[in-house]
């Protein structure tokens, strides 16, 4: 699961100063492997709507790059 672990990553990173991460604009690429991850991890399909990752509402699939908000 290493493209959810530096999504964790990237998350703790934003935390670092105090702020909280609600929300993550995630790349397609990124989608197409977290979707992939899951399905590995719990053996299903999440579906191509991603709802939430790790408490963070997805607040987009197809954004330029991995980004998060507060």
């Amino acid at each position: 699961m290493d493209n959810v672990k530096a999504i964790l990553t990237q998350k703790t990173l934003f935390e670092a100063d105090g702020r909280q991460a609600l929300g993550v604009h995630l790349t397609p690429e990124l989608t197409k492997a977290v979707r992939w991850e899951l399905h590995q991890y719990y053996g299903a399909d999440p579906g191509e709507q991603l709802t939430t990752l790790y408490g963070m509402e997805i607040l987009s699939l197809d954004a330029p790059t991995l980004r998060f908000e507060g």
